[in-house]
């Protein structure tokens, strides 16, 4: 159980450009393009000089929802975030990777204020350092991440973060082993169709893959994620058909619900949900809500306890999203009444391990019913996605929300050495489509993770060399669609 020793050197961030096949809507913004960076993160792991990857789609109007931004200024700013998290990094002194993230996680939320970013923006910069370093540790000493989790190579130390962790045996408190499948949350958003009501034959795009809620159901899709708009005529229209359709689907389907902070407290989301229960057509629909995830904007989701008499109207577990912005917000969020903490790579992945030990053990010691789900609509392959289920699997998160093979164009936005390397190593997760190289395989609502039990963070090296340098790269580039 020795950590490793890391020295971080030099960085290159490549850009791949995305345009979507259909475009999708959260929250105030609707998305038919975008960037995602890769960093390539030269390291010296216990002398060994590797490289780790990280990759990551550059989320306007979700780190940073302020109107007064642009998608651009947004993604300028997460770029600027990434470019000094890796100039921070570099004149660090060697040390091991928990001790590492912790700094740099503390520097650079110190510096967040008065550089006009939050806290989440910033913890964007130390996330992909992080994986880089993880992922880099893994290549040099040949080891999965599981493996490095269970063999202390990370020099993970959760009781500095939780106390009640401290001493915590992390073979122990791990699912013994890591998931070799891992079933799809299909993600609705607030512009998709839910039928072939909602889509007209000259709109639609005849690729060959599901278009409307109901195709993806009639495949196999038996979890959903149902984002709500805060808008309680437009949203009981919404969840009533879906429901429609839940009553003609074979087989029990979950959902849970998106607030995506369209409601300023929890007693608006409170009335929201006696609004839901007064309709009878609604029933079994409410009854098969897992959780409701960030109903409540940020600003105000952790100012205080949550009222337990609008708990007990919600009747539903709540989770924190956009509000899980540092090392102990899952932490201070269960003293308020949370019960649910969203695992994403981009939020960082120690953290992530560290909020589902602290589940488990308050689970363990019977104290409180605490979970972590899996989200990102929008992680990409190869490297972004399968280092994010590479921790799922880990963390033994048996659902996880998955849409972006369904708003993005599988696989057409990568560099062709990568499509050829991903189906190559991961024949089971993707198959080849000649439109757009490959794109991910679901197999009756689920996917196949075992191939991700690899070194590193699951996926084989990134060619960066194919990739667009920040400094040749414009967002007006986005106005323009190749695919088209």
């Amino acid at each position: 159980m020795t950590a490793a020793r890391i020295r971080i050197g030099p960085a290159r961030i490549g850009l791949d450009e995305v345009f979507a096949r259909m475009p999708f809507r959260f929250g105030a913004v609707t998305i038919e393009a975008a960037v995602a960076a890769t960093l390539a993160l030269e390291l010296h792991v216990d002398g060994r000089a590797v490289t780790g990857y990280a990759s990551e789609i550059l989320a306007y109007k979700w780190f940073d929802k302020r109107p007064e931004k642009s998608a651009e200024e947004n993604v300028a700013d997460l770029l600027s975030i990434l470019q000094d998290a890796v100039a921070r990094a570099e004149a660090y002194a060697d040390d091991d990777i928990f001790t590492l993230w912790r700094r740099l996680d503390t520097d650079m939320r110190a510096a967040a204020a008065g550089q006009g970013h939050n806290a989440l923006m910033a913890g964007y910069g130390t996330s992909m350092v992080e994986r880089a370093m993880i992922d880099g540790a893994g290549r040099a000493l040949g080891l999965s991440f599981r493996e490095m989790l269970s063999r202390g190579t990370l020099g993970l130390r959760p009781g500095e973060i939780f106390p009640e962790l401290a001493g915590t045996d992390l073979c122990a408190a791990l699912p013994p082993t890591p998931l070799d499948r891992v079933a799809v949350r299909h993600t609705v958003g607030m512009l998709d169709p839910i039928d072939d009501a909602d889509l007209a034959p000259d709109r639609r795009l005849n690729d060959g893959l599901p278009e409307t809620l109901a195709e993806y159901l009639d495949g196999g899709i038996r979890y959903l994620k149902v984002k709500i708009a805060g808008n309680t005529d437009a949203d009981l229209e919404r969840l009533l058909r879906i429901a429609g359709l839940l009553g003609r689907t074979v087989g029990e389907v979950r959902l849970t619900l998106d607030g995506n902070e369209q409601f300023a407290t929890v007693d608006a989301f409170a009335a929201f949900m006696e609004t839901v229960r007064s309709e009878p057509r609604l029933d079994g629909l409410r009854r098969s809500i897992l959780f409701a995830e960030q109903p409540i904007e940020r600003k105000t989701a952790l100012s205080g306890p949550l009222d337990p008499r609008a708990l007990e109207a919600i009747g539903l577990p709540l989770l924190i999203d956009e509000s899980d912005d540092a090392p102990d917000a899952f932490r201070r969020a269960i003293d308020l009444g949370y019960r649910g903490v969203s695992h994403k790579n981009c939020k960082g992945v120690l953290r992530s391990v560290m909020n589902g030990l602290l589940a488990r053990h308050h689970a363990d010691k019977g104290n409180v019913a605490l979970f972590q789900s899996a989200e990102d609509l929008s992680c990409l392959p190869v490297a972004g996605l399968n280092s994010d289920l590479a921790v799922v699997a880990a963390l033994g998160i048996g659902h996880v929300e998955r849409n972006a093979h369904h708003f993005f164009n599988g696989m057409a936005h990568l560099p062709p050495a990568d499509v050829v390397a991903g189906l190559a190593d991961h024949p089971e997760l993707y198959h080849p489509d000649d439109r757009v190289g490959g794109r991910l395989t679901i197999n009756n609502g689920t996917l196949s993770v075992a191939s991700l039990q690899r070194p590193g963070m699951g996926f084989p090296p990134p060619d960066m060399e194919a990739r667009i340098r920040p400094s040749d790269w414009s967002f007006d580039r986005l106005a323009r669609n190749p695919q088209e």
